[in-house]
């Protein structure tokens, strides 16, 4: 999934498809980047962007998603994710959907 994808109707060349996606390098912050996902769902709360139910939620999946790339951090870089927040992103609306 790009996110930039949304103006373009062709698919990017793959020469910046290899510049622009870091993936297989940043994959080494996925806890980090799961770590602030659930410290930023609870300030979502605090304004009443999320329900305290969601948070919880997305809290269980994240704390599933973590224990997951503990297993086996190398998995990651099998996703067509560019980066790693986009791959928690992905993940997290495979486990709990759309909020």
């Amino acid at each position: 999934m790009a996110l930039w994808g949304g103006r373009f109707t062709q698919a990017a060349d793959q020469r910046f498809k290899q510049l622009n996606d870091s993936l297989r390098f940043d994959y080494r912050l996925a806890e980090q980047d799961i770590v602030g996902s659930v410290a930023w769902s609870k300030a979502l709360v605090t304004v009443n962007v999320l329900t305290a139910t969601e948070q919880q939620r997305l809290e269980q999946a994240l704390n599933a998603l973590l224990t997951e790339v503990q297993a086996d951090p190398l998995a990651i870089v099998q996703s067509d994710a560019e980066d790693i927040h986009s791959w928690v992103e992905q993940k997290l609306i495979e486990k709990v959907g759309d909020l």
